[in-house]
């Protein structure tokens, strides 16, 4: 049976090697995750577990705009291990991840997938989320 949940610290581990699956190229030291799981105030990570061991993660974020009067929500991070998907997990741990974003005041939610990620635009359609019409543009100083 899949359960949802918030992180704890001694998931660090597990999540690293889930981290690894979802981005091989930039992962964080399991130090750094411990340390990011501590930050409670801004930083959201749910899991879905299966027998005790996760088998997937969201990572979010609380933002606070000097323009605004609300607080955005952005899900950054989105990953189910390959076996357990087309299950409904994902729409369930994305439920969730909502709902805890929203017990912290949270009303609006932005989401970030690539543009070929065809999966996880109809998982986050399916779950009421439009294209923002917006466009992003990245800079990397090196």
């Amino acid at each position: 049976m899949i359960n949802y949940r918030l992180a704890y610290v001694s998931d660090a581990q597990e999540l690293k090697k889930l981290n690894e699956l979802f981005n091989p190229k930039k992962c964080m030291t399991l130090e750094s995750i411990e340390s990011l799981l501590q930050e409670s105030e801004q930083v959201v990570v749910c899991v879905a577990t299966d027998r005790n061991s996760l088998v997937g993660f969201s990572c979010s974020y609380i933002l606070k705009f000097m323009c605004y009067t609300f607080l955005y929500g952005e899900i950054t991070e989105f990953f189910v291990m390959k076996e357990y998907r087309q299950q409904g997990i994902g729409k369930h741990l994305l439920m969730f991840t909502e709902d805890e974003l929203n017990k912290r005041g949270v009303k609006d939610f932005y989401v970030l997938t690539g543009q070929k990620n065809i999966a996880a635009q109809s998982l986050y359609m399916s779950c009421g989320f439009a294209d923002a019409l917006e466009i992003l543009y990245q800079k990397n100083n090196k």
